[in-house]
């Protein structure tokens, strides 16, 4: 088996498997429907298996009763009374593909949510796509309540939800080539990647060697509370709309060998991975429907796997989570404080969405 450093992150990608792509992008609703070459998860869920898949194991649900509750602050065991145990899938083409359909319940993937929008997306330190070209201000989520502009530093910052979708400019650094993003456009349409601890350098392919911001606790303690062997250093954090994509690459800029997990949010997507065999030069692909709370661990030879996201498909959002980040109503959040009755501006925001967040271990 290769190693992580016989690869090359800007190496091409084959020329078969970059067809497959351009197919499921351009593949209807309809054609999609009818494919049963394309693995769903929520399927197997449903039936408890798919003739592709060996079950590895599962995973107790008073174990994952234990890490979810734990994410939450205080923690509240209560709330996840009833889950069933979590199968654990491996796919017979490709060793070290794991799958684990519906692991996160909705109570979690809310709070996933929420820490990854109204917290970490508002800590500077926390690079995204916008960076190369824009100013994010910041400064406005501190200075808003806080008695005068910048005083309380040590208090959380505000939530880009906070705003309304047609306030809050962001300055392009070079106004001859680019225009100012209204928070609607930012939130909306520009956000494409967020990096939460090692800051990934997309134009050298590396990650810088300087200290890097710290990877946050709880989501790390959620990871290896279901995946244990990683030690969570560095997550890229996609958004995806209808009709966006991501290219055929691999994840092989890292300095170790151990899996990457991938867990999802929102809208359902469409998954393509590929092994090439170095010997023949041929190549192997298999498509994987991706719902909300899924995850995927690819380890052993599929660490170093082709993949892709051709399509996220519209309107597959659960109905549950549609609404958020105005996840509740007045007499909702009575009931349950945890659930939060703001944004209502941004109601609605999550139903056009997919967030896919990949964490990786960066060192041995």
């Amino acid at each position: 088996m290769s190693t992580i450093r016989e690869l090359h992150p800007t190496q091409k990608s084959p020329h078969t498997l970059r067809a497959a792509h351009k197919f499921y992008q351009r593949a209807s609703e309809e054609a999609l429907a009818k494919d049963s070459n394309i693995l769903d998860l929520g399927k197997v869920h449903i039936n408890d298996g798919d003739p592709r898949l060996s079950l590895v194991t599962e995973l107790k649900e008073s174990d994952l009763v234990k890490v979810f509750a734990s994410f939450e602050s205080p923690p509240r065991s209560s709330r996840y009374q009833g889950l069933d145990d979590v199968k654990v899938y491996e796919h017979q083409e490709f060793s070290g593909l794991q799958f684990l359909p519906s692991l996160l319940p909705p109570c979690t993937q809310e709070i996933f949510l929420s820490r990854l929008l109204h917290r970490d997306l508002s800590n500077p330190r926390h690079k995204t796509n916008v960076h190369f070209h824009h100013s994010i201000p910041y400064d406005r989520l501190f200075s808003i309540g806080t008695g005068c502009e910048g005083s309380v530093r040590d208090a959380p910052p505000l939530s880009f939800f906070h705003f309304s979708p047609d306030s809050t400019s962001f300055p392009p650094t070079d106004p001859g080539t680019h225009k100012s993003l209204t928070l609607s456009q930012f939130l909306n349409r520009k956000l494409r990647w967020m990096t939460l601890g090692g800051q990934y350098d997309w134009t050298r392919k590396v990650y810088p060697k300087e200290p890097q911001p710290d990877f946050p606790d709880d989501v790390a303690n959620l990871i290896q509370g279901v995946f244990p062997r990683i030690r969570p250093e560095a997550a890229i954090v996609n958004f995806y709309s209808p009709g966006d994509t991501l290219s055929v690459h691999r994840d092989v800029s890292e300095n170790c060998d151990v899996g990457l997990v991938s867990i999802s949010l929102g809208c359902d997507g469409l998954f393509l991975i590929g092994l090439e065999n170095p010997a023949t030069g041929e190549t192997k692909h298999s498509v994987v429907r991706l719902r909300s709370g899924d995850a995927v661990y690819m380890s052993g030879p599929s660490r170093f796997a082709w993949h892709s996201v051709p399509q996220i498909l519209a309107n597959t959002c659960p109905s549950w989570l549609s609404d958020w980040p105005a996840c509740a109503s007045p007499q909702e959040h009575r009931n349950d404080p945890s659930r939060s009755y703001q944004y209502e501006a941004w109601r609605g925001w999550m139903a056009g969405k997919r967030i896919n967040v990949n964490v990786r271990q960066m060192n041995d």
